[in-house]
């Protein structure tokens, strides 16, 4: 039975293509691998805990995780270091190291083994900073990421990574397919710490007010494209099933949304009790905006987004609510 290696499977994108794969009965032999910096065991339903084999590894050092690994098998590559905007400044070089250090890893195995398919999610952040300068006009293309000028050594580091990744499989059997994620949000998610990206991190807020107001970074005009979990993992089971010869495809809906109009969705719950927003323009804010003209996604692929931004931010807000009850 063909293998499944699914790299950083603990976190949101990983657990959620797990619970995928199950649902949809796909016959693969699943080998999960993470070292739980981040993401949690029990972010991995029970019952498909006990189907799949676990290997506890830091992939930045260690690639022990990949001794089975044979010519028919694939190689799903999620992990990385990913944070909000706030962390990725603070710790730009951090983060460049490491998720250097794992992609590098990664293509050693790939050099050594000649997996079929190597599955890799880069990220929107790669592309052009020079692109990303409007809400209603930085739509972009796979074809746009070159000349680089990533914004940050997050984007840097994804780039760098698929360049080694092309490297790599340049004279191999190994074919690679990489999908470059717009802003992913979901449930499971980091919401209360330094790492806590964008949506979650205002839900958090919105739900600990003490005062009924809401602080946003900047003055809110800034945008993104949001892509829920849930898409992201069928983006990733037609990557697995695509035989066709497009490399890269862009994962994200065909517009922007403001960090204005998320919050003010957020406040519109009806168990969130915030009256005002506040913006303070003295945090980073990052590319004014960015979303995806899909065109290889939805006619090559076979993928589009299905999970509207208001359902997706309320369904993570009843999430984030019965943790922060728990107290986990």
């Amino acid at each position: 039975m063909r293998k499944l290696y699914i790299t950083g499977c603990c976190g949101m994108i990983g657990s959620n293509l797990l619970s995928t794969i199950f649902n949809l009965n796909l016959k693969y032999r699943i080998v999960a691998i993470d070292n739980l910096s981040r993401g949690k065991l029990s972010n991995i339903p029970p019952h498909i805990l006990q189907s799949i084999e676990f290997r506890h590894c830091d992939l930045a050092y260690n690639d022990s995780w990949a001794f089975d690994l044979s010519s028919d098998d694939i190689i799903i590559h999620i992990a990385d270091i990913v944070a909000g905007i706030g962390y990725v400044f603070e710790n730009e070089w951090s983060v460049f190291r490491t998720n250097i250090l794992i992609n590098s890893n990664i293509a050693k195995i790939v050099t050594l083994n000649n997996p079929y398919k190597l599955i890799y999610l880069g990220t929107a952040c790669s592309y052009p900073d020079f692109l990303q300068q409007s809400l209603s006009d930085s739509g972009l293309i796979e074809s746009d990421k070159f000349p680089a000028s990533p914004e940050s050594g997050y984007g840097w580091s994804k780039l760098i990574g698929e360049i080694e990744f092309k490297l790599c499989t340049k004279s191999s059997s190994t074919k690679l397919i990489t999908l470059d994620l717009h802003n992913v949000y979901g449930w499971p998610c980091t919401y209360s710490d330094s790492t806590s990206q964008v949506i979650p991190a205002l839900i958090y807020k919105s739900i600990t007010s003490k005062d009924g107001v809401l602080e946003v970074w900047g003055d809110g005009s800034q945008g993104r494209a949001f892509v829920h979990a849930d898409d992201v993992s069928f983006s990733i089971i037609n990557a697995i099933e695509y035989s066709g010869g497009e490399s890269t495809f862009m994962i994200g809906p065909n517009h922007c949304n403001s960090i204005k109009e998320i919050a003010e969705i957020i406040i519109s719950h009806p168990d969130i009790k915030i009256s005002s927003l506040i913006f303070d323009t003295s945090k980073p804010t990052g590319d004014i905006g960015r979303f995806s003209l899909s065109t290889l996604s939805y006619d090559v692929l076979g993928w589009k987004p299905s999970v509207d931004i208001k359902s997706g931010i309320y369904g993570l807000i009843e999430n984030i609510k019965l943790d922060y009850s728990n107290g986990t």
